[in-house]
């Protein structure tokens, strides 16, 4: 089972704020990484968050073209 958590985030290229979808698995603990594309630019953003007890503890973003 898994659970969806939603973020805001705000575009590097364009500086817009749109909401993203992330999906977190019931027994994932650690360090993932997502690119995901500007929905108004359409340029990359790279997703970097730390899952801790099913909620997301550390979340960064950056160029996805890195």
């Amino acid at each position: 089972m898994t659970g969806t958590q939603e973020q805001t985030i705000t575009c590097h290229f364009c500086f817009q704020q749109f909401d993203v979808d992330i999906e977190i698995g019931e027994d994932f603990t650690g360090h993932n990484t997502e690119v995901y594309d500007c929905v108004v630019c359409c340029n990359p953003l790279k997703l970097s968050y730390d899952v801790y007890d099913g909620e997301i503890s550390f979340f960064t973003i950056s160029d996805g073209n890195e």
